[in-house]
């Protein structure tokens, strides 16, 4: 079951309400038993999705999750966004938000892509029959992106030199244009940001290496603590390890390295809003877009490094990840 930080979550439900009182008063009652403090730090995707189409519908606006430039601070992303502001440039921005972006949400994969014609952001789900991201919940979560980089550049409009979007095409609106710019892609197998290799390279305003230095540490320890707190992070631990080592990675096996039953394992998952099956998918979604964009190991070798026995079955993980087959894939940079 996906999921999003709370705080995250907050900062999204606070950016739909607007200026309009209806909107705001639903999106307030709605959310309240899931923001509130006594409740988990990650909350289902689906039961913000909830939220999200009905501040959409009493608003009348499809395009409501593009408010969401206008709130974007890094305080939303926890303890993330100490780092996130003290970083270099915006791309070392981006690729922190890739690297730690299991902090502010679960059931996807984002990664930085350097590429001939700019930096790309790509956000992919992972696990199998999981529902289609809602549009709000997409224009939300980019918008609330580009509005961060703008705001850690004061002065400086950065705009995606293109933005792929998932959702069908639609009218595109002023609002649109304002966060997304003018290239605007729908139906796309990713959702995915390009930005210029000239904003990529812009140096963050609140930069500082000592500080930044402190910041990284303080998300390190933070990140290690709530990994012994959460079995989803050592679980993904132990899968990455026995992928590594080249064993089949199956429940039971998994289980036993932590000195638990399969059972207690599935259960103890299900209580953080995970299955097994989606963790495993996720580990081998990561690992199969490093060794792709980043070795030269044929398909078949990287099919076995990520547990898959036979290559036809990566094909197909690869179809259901990336929109396209691993050849493909390869190829776009």
């Amino acid at each position: 079951m996906p999921t999003v930080s709370r705080t995250f979550a907050n900062a999204l439900i606070s950016a739909l309400g607007g200026v309009q009182p209806a909107v705001r008063e639903l999106c307030q009652r709605l959310a309240e038993p899931l923001l509130d403090p006594s409740a988990p730090a990650f909350i289902p995707l689906a039961s913000l999705d909830a939220v999200f189409d009905q501040a959409s519908l009493l608003g009348g606006d499809p395009g409501i999750g593009l408010r969401a430039f206008e709130h974007a601070h890094p305080a939303h992303l926890g303890p993330l966004g100490y780092a996130v502001m003290s970083s270099r440039t915006i791309k070392s921005v981006l690729v922190s938000l890739a690297e730690h972006h299991h902090l502010v949400g679960t059931g996807f994969c984002l990664f930085v892509e350097e590429r001939s014609d700019g930096v790309r952001l790509v956000g992919v789900p992972t696990g199998t029959g999981q529902r289609e991201l809602s549009r709000v919940f997409i224009d939300a979560v980019a918008a609330i992106t580009v509005g961060l980089l703008c705001w850690l550049v004061p002065g400086r409009t950065i705009r995606p030199l293109r933005a792929e979007l998932s959702y069908p095409p639609c009218t595109v609106s002023a609002d649109a244009r304002r966060v997304y710019g003018e290239h605007i892609q729908h139906g796309a197998a990713q959702n995915a940001l390009l930005f210029s290799h000239a904003d990529a390279a812009l140096p963050v305003a609140s930069h500082d290496p000592a500080l930044h230095a402190v910041h990284s540490d303080y998300l390190a320890r933070w990140q290690a603590q709530m990994g012994g707190d959460r079995l989803s992070l050592k679980v993904r631990a132990v899968i990455s390890e026995q992928l590594g080592q080249g064993r089949p990675v199956t429940l039971a096996r998994v289980a036993e390295v932590l000195a638990m039953s399969g059972p207690r394992l599935s259960r103890n998952l299900e209580g953080e809003g995970h299955s097994f099956v989606r963790l495993l998918d996720e580990v081998r979604l990561r690992d199969s877009h490093r060794l792709l964009r980043n070795s030269t190991l044929s398909f078949k070798q990287i099919a076995y490094q990520v547990g898959f026995r036979h290559q036809s079955a990566f094909n197909k993980a690869c179809e259901r990840w990336f929109g396209m087959g691993p050849g493909r894939y390869r190829e776009q940079l």
